[in-house]
């Protein structure tokens, strides 16, 4: 368990156990805690390898090692997928990867974000859906003012 620097403790998920009944809580200070707190990498592992049910929550936390990040980028389902090439602060190799993802939601996420490498957005640029081309588009538009 971490501590502030006034003695008072900070909550730490400590097990996959603990993070399925925080998502199955029902209760919305669960829920905070669920998007919020920081787990050992040990524990994010253990929820994607063995409680496959909750990979898509697991992205919805912010403090998420890339380690497990760069597990779940290959997820059979779109939505992790997508919920991954949304966040801010992605690796790079990781939003490259799903620039080339075969559902149009999940490259779309990777248009729109900020994080995208160059080469991404030269590649999304030429997708087959316009959405995707106009984002890919504007981005390489804002990062040429730099």
């Amino acid at each position: 368990m971490e501590w502030t620097e006034d003695g008072e403790g900070l909550l730490m998920i400590e097990s996959a156990e603990e993070f399925v009944r925080l998502r199955m809580s029902g209760d919305s200070a669960d829920y905070q805690r669920l998007k919020q707190e920081e787990a050992p990498l040990d524990v994010w592992l253990d929820i994607v390898n063995n409680y496959p049910g909750m990979r898509f929550w697991v992205t919805f936390n912010r403090t998420v090692p890339d380690e497990a990040l760069r597990f779940l980028v290959r997820d059979d389902d779109w939505r992790v997928r997508g919920k991954i090439a949304g966040r801010k602060g992605v690796p790079e190799d990781i939003l490259d990867l799903l620039s080339r993802d075969e559902h149009d939601a999940v490259v779309s996420s990777v248009a729109g974000n900020p994080g995208t490498p160059i080469n991404a957005l030269l590649g999304l640029s030429r997708h087959h859906w316009g959405q995707v081309r106009e984002k890919a588009s504007r981005q390489l538009e804002e990062r040429s003012k730099k």
